[in-house]
């Protein structure tokens, strides 16, 4: 395969060589995308639950997720770059959508076709990871009012003495008394 220069980066001069590529790059994205979605479901089923013990796990997860698509997302970028200096496409932001109508109909089609299914998956997983920030703002605000509460109730109160004037010296919140 023979190579042209371009800022000083050796790009393939095979079009069909980088398009595969890139086609293989962005299926291996779709896939992991999916997995995503799936562990962003189920983030949502395991909040709802409670099943915090899951949740580490879970973590972990997604987070492999993400920096494989990290890695992706990288590789994604020099292959549209490279398919861009081949079909005369903008170099600097090449976009799936424009390489595709500099490709022959077949090709731009699978393209269009993997861009729509892309869009679609990062929006579901945007959503659904929306809605579990949600949940866990809501548990967490539930949580900090529920010790906000309990600190309310041991907070020493002022009550009346044994000869009726206010005193500040009982302790608040004895759940036994001392005296028993």
């Amino acid at each position: 395969m023979s190579l042209l220069s371009h800022n000083d980066s050796a790009i393939p001069s095979n079009r069909d060589g980088v398009y595969t590529d890139l086609v293989s790059c962005l299926e291996d994205l779709v896939k992991i995308y999916r997995s995503l979605l799936e562990v962003v479901r189920r983030e949502k089923e395991i909040l709802v639950e409670s099943r915090l013990d899951e949740l580490n796990e879970n973590n972990k997860a997604k987070d492999t997720l993400l920096v494989r698509i990290r890695s992706l997302e990288n590789s994604r970028t020099k292959l549209a770059r490279d398919l861009a200096v081949l079909t005369s496409s903008d170099v600097d932001q090449p976009r799936l959508l424009e390489l595709a109508s500099n490709m022959p109909k077949e090709q731009g089609d699978r393209l269009r076709n993997m861009h729509s299914v892309l869009e679609l998956l990062i929006r579901r997983v945007s959503e659904v990871n929306k809605t579990n920030e949600e949940l866990v703002q809501s548990a967490l605000r539930s949580i900090t009012g529920a010790m906000e509460a309990i600190k309310d109730g041991l907070a020493p109160q002022t009550t009346y003495g044994q000869k009726g004037s206010l005193t500040g010296k009982t302790e608040g919140g004895a759940l036994v008394s001392r005296e028993a």
